[in-house]
């Protein structure tokens, strides 16, 4: 009758320690890369966000002789764009646990004749907000933060002398007058010459 063989089959307790070691070594080295990728995917949705809220401002001003939303307290300016956007979800960023409405208008430009900026490339019109107020009723409809501006202007609703809520990798969401949208750093774009209309490039 054949002999066994003299190993049995199977791992032994060393083996497998060794293989769950080496498991949790790439789990460590691999969990950091998946959480960038997840936050530059939240970001780029992020700025396509912002981007077709700056057509929703371009095509509500075509309609208004050129003039930008004119906003009060019962009347924001999602309120005013919800015609031309219809999509509730553009308002929102994934990096705000609370679902509110994440973006907030530059007061200076509230009103404004789009004529009226110089170079309206550089001029920021919303971004990321900071939440301040409790919430509405309605979260996306009248928003309690729909300011944002530069300076620690006490009309801001931003905390202290931030324009804007650095929530995505260090950085806000931006979008300018002129339609386009891009992620910047908060620090370096809270000067008058980002955000106020008049302000001629040096």
């Amino acid at each position: 009758m054949p002999k066994r063989s003299g190993r049995p089959h199977g791992f032994t307790l060393i083996e497998l320690l060794v293989v769950i070691a080496i498991i949790s070594i790439l789990a460590s080295i691999l969990f950091p890369v998946f959480s960038r990728a997840r936050a530059k995917g939240r970001e780029a949705d992020c700025i396509s966000n912002v981007r077709q809220l700056c057509m929703a401002f371009a095509m509500y001003a075509n309609d208004a002789d050129e003039v930008l939303p004119i906003c009060t307290p019962t009347l924001s300016w999602c309120d005013a764009l919800y015609t031309y956007t219809r999509n509730r979800q553009i308002y929102t960023c994934k990096e705000r646990k609370d679902k509110l409405v994440g973006y907030g208008m530059n007061w200076l430009a509230n009103g404004r004749p789009e004529g009226t900026f110089w170079d309206s490339s550089s001029k920021i019109l919303i971004a990321d907000c900071i939440p301040s107020n409790p919430p509405s009723v309605i979260p996306w409809v009248s928003p309690p933060e729909w300011w944002v501006n530069d300076l620690g202007n006490d009309i801001c609703m931003a905390q202290g002398d931030m324009p804007a809520d650095p929530r995505h990798n260090g950085g806000a969401i931006f979008g300018y007058v002129d339609g386009h949208s891009k992620h910047g750093r908060v620090e370096q774009l809270d000067t008058p010459l980002n955000w106020d209309p008049t302000m001629a490039i040096p």
